[in-house]
């Protein structure tokens, strides 16, 4: 199903009550056509009244002169009541406003919704339901005017006029009245329901117009198709016209309106000419705008009856406007609030203010860097301007929307000199990390730098300090030699850097489960017993605090164990 056939399955009008059968309606006039002089776009309320009571609104009306309001009007858009003008015979009728200062607004319009007969009396030629307005002298000026001719309505017809400058002044006032009946049996009856006077404010966005037009097709049973496409959202009621010119000078001669396939209405049921332009005006209200498709796309068709001939050049034009929703462009650009490195020295995170980030950018390895800036070689405090400097791996990085976090993971711990985190923040490398308006960070690239040196203890015990210790007791040879061999694979080890401190550390401990076997067996004494575990805890707290840093060669060994002896495979 298309947006737009969506859109129309069972749509209802603003405040009328869902249909019991869920299913579209085929009135005559479903939206009220009405010719608009000029087309404007509603959006701030300045008055309004739905006729909720049957009381009329003392802070919305100052003369009310037999007017009533009642259900007697038919399917009413603000249901159960509208007001009903001509309630009496023989006297005037008159429903005025109070007055609005519009003195500080360039452009307003009105709206209301209207029925002629209803469930009332039928309207007769002469008795016209006409609008009026206050200008600044105070005289009353014609606006607007229905005709009392014609059969009963059933839908509720919908008009919006656009107040002339004269009327934006500080006293305005508008008001509706009958004319004729001015005999006892003239008792016609006019509704009127859902009175809204509205300012334009500019803030809420641009005005937007489509126009199509087709000429020399206008006849039966030719069918006319009208495609929109690139509709922006819309942020008010809109219009929709039809200038038609053609053979429209009888009622039977009109033109069906779809969208999308689905019937919207019939034109030119009255006020059709022959060879001269006819024009409609239809009211979309907003809220059947907003349910387009992501598309933005609709399709009208107009289809001749069949007495539409081709009697002369035809022409046919369809004109969409309203006010769309205001585009905002985002120009701030993301910032970093903090970037702290993990107590292993392996992660960085980086943290951000709440700007989401093009996720892509922010998960792009190139956009990072890390190096390290094997010491201060020229000594000027400043350890990132030697030229010596190497960058470290980094195995990845991790996005959080959520808690606008960068997590950057070095493929290796960092430790034992200064290491810097670049991020790039203007674009210069790969792109850059931007929010997802493709702002760059502000200030462009970000730096932060960490110190990783550690305070080497030189009195502190050492492996080779500890070997040379139970080297020098008198020990068996069976004991010598297991000792020795797991103090031998434990420096082997170290030597390897921090990756392999938690087995240097299970290895010292291994070799104090030798000495306590040892002790017990009477093989070592108790005063060398405790000065080697005293030595041994002393080597595995100062690993603990200070690992050893990792060799800058990329040799492997590999330890096995064959034939009650340990070997040693070496491989660059």
């Amino acid at each position: 199903m298309s947006p737009w056939s969506k859109l129309l399955d069972g749509f209802q009008f603003p405040n009328r009550p869902p249909s019991p059968s869920r299913q579209l309606k085929r009135p005559k006039n479903s939206l009220g056509l009405e010719p608009l002089e000029e087309r404007v776009v509603m959006s701030a309320t300045l008055f309004s009244d739905t006729f909720d009571s049957t009381e009329f609104d003392a802070a919305n009306w100052s003369a009310v002169q037999n007017a009533t309001i009642d259900d007697v009007g038919r399917d009413e858009p603000s249901a159960p009541y509208a007001a009903r003008i001509n309630g009496a015979a023989g006297t005037g009728d008159v429903l005025e406003s109070v007055a609005l200062d519009l003195s500080n607004e360039s452009n307003v319009t009105l709206t209301y919704r209207f029925q002629r007969g209803g469930g009332g009396n039928v309207v007769e030629a002469g008795n016209d339901l006409v609008l009026q307005y206050r200008n600044a002298a105070g005289d009353w000026v014609e606006m607007d005017r229905k005709l009392g001719s014609g059969s009963h309505m059933q839908e509720f017809g919908h008009m919006t006029v656009a107040l002339p400058t004269d009327a934006l002044h500080a006293n305005f006032q508008f008001r509706f009245m009958m004319t004729g009946g001015s005999t006892a049996i003239d008792t016609d009856d006019w509704f009127v329901d859902d009175v809204e006077v509205r300012s334009l404010d500019a803030s809420e966005g641009e005005l937007f117009t489509a126009s199509q037009t087709q000429t020399n097709n206008l006849f039966f049973p030719n069918v006319l198709t009208f495609d929109f496409s690139d509709l922006p959202a819309p942020n008010s009621d809109a219009t929709l016209t039809i200038r038609a010119t053609g053979d429209l000078n009888f009622f039977l001669e009109n033109l069906v309106l779809r969208a999308d396939g689905q019937y919207v209405d019939q034109l030119f049921l009255v006020g059709g000419v022959d060879q001269a332009e006819s024009t409609v005006t239809l009211i979309l209200p907003q809220s059947f705008l907003e349910t387009l498709a992501t598309d933005g796309t609709i399709s009208f068709t107009l289809t001749p009856s069949a007495l539409v001939n081709n009697d002369g050049p035809t022409s046919t034009t369809l004109e969409l406007s309203y006010s769309q929703v205001p585009v905002e462009i985002d120009t701030d650009p993301p910032v970093v609030e903090s970037v702290d490195l993990s107590d292993d020295g392996r992660s960085f995170v980086i943290q951000m203010n709440d700007d989401d980030l093009d996720a892509i950018a922010a998960e792009n390895v190139a956009n990072y860097t890390i190096l390290q800036a094997n010491g201060d070689a020229n000594g000027d405090g400043d350890p990132f301007n030697d030229g010596d400097e190497t960058q470290v791996a980094i195995a990845s990085v991790q996005y959080n929307a959520e808690t606008d976090q960068i997590v950057v993971n070095a493929l290796d711990q960092l430790y034992n000199d200064n290491f810097r985190l670049v991020i790039d923040g203007d674009g210069a490398g790969a792109g850059g990390v931007t929010d997802l308006a493709g702002n760059h960070l502000a200030n462009g690239d970000h730096f932060a730098d960490f110190d990783r040196t550690v305070d080497v203890d030189t009195d502190a015990p050492t492996i080779q300090d500890l070997k040379d210790s139970t080297a020098q007791l008198n020990l068996s040879r069976r004991l010598q030699f297991r000792l020795s061999c797991t103090l031998n694979m434990a420096l082997r080890l170290s030597e390897h850097g921090s990756g392999h401190t938690k087995a240097v550390t299970f290895l010292l401990t291994k070799y104090i489960r030798h000495l306590d076997w040892a002790e017990a067996r009477g093989q070592i004494s108790e005063a060398d017993h405790a000065a080697l575990v005293s030595q041994t805890h002393q080597v595995i707290d100062g690993l603990a605090e200070n690992p050893p840093p990792k060799p800058h060669h990329h040799c492997h060994r590999r330890w096995t164990w064959s034939h009650h002896r340990w070997g040693r495979h070496r491989r660059c």
